[in-house]
């Protein structure tokens, strides 16, 4: 009888990064578009891909809240 050769060591196909740390959150109106805080920084992501379509490097939550008070109307 043989030994099967099995695979033991994988390379990563993607990294998963942190999507939300707290403070404001939105989604668009069909759910698929999460705007988020992730510490200082404002993100915004594609959920249905995991996409990162945009980032906002040092910019508070208080801010993000008041664009997504904005975007709401």
């Amino acid at each position: 009888m043989s030994k099967a050769i099995v695979k033991t060591t994988f390379e990563a196909s993607r990294t998963l990064r942190p999507i939300y740390t707290g403070g404001s959150t939105a989604l668009d109106a069909s759910g698929r578009i999460l705007l988020s805080c992730v510490g200082e920084d404002a993100l915004i992501v594609d959920l249905e891909t995991g996409n990162q379509l945009a980032s906002l490097e040092g910019v508070s939550s208080l801010l993000v809240g008041y664009i997504l008070l904005i975007a709401k109307r």
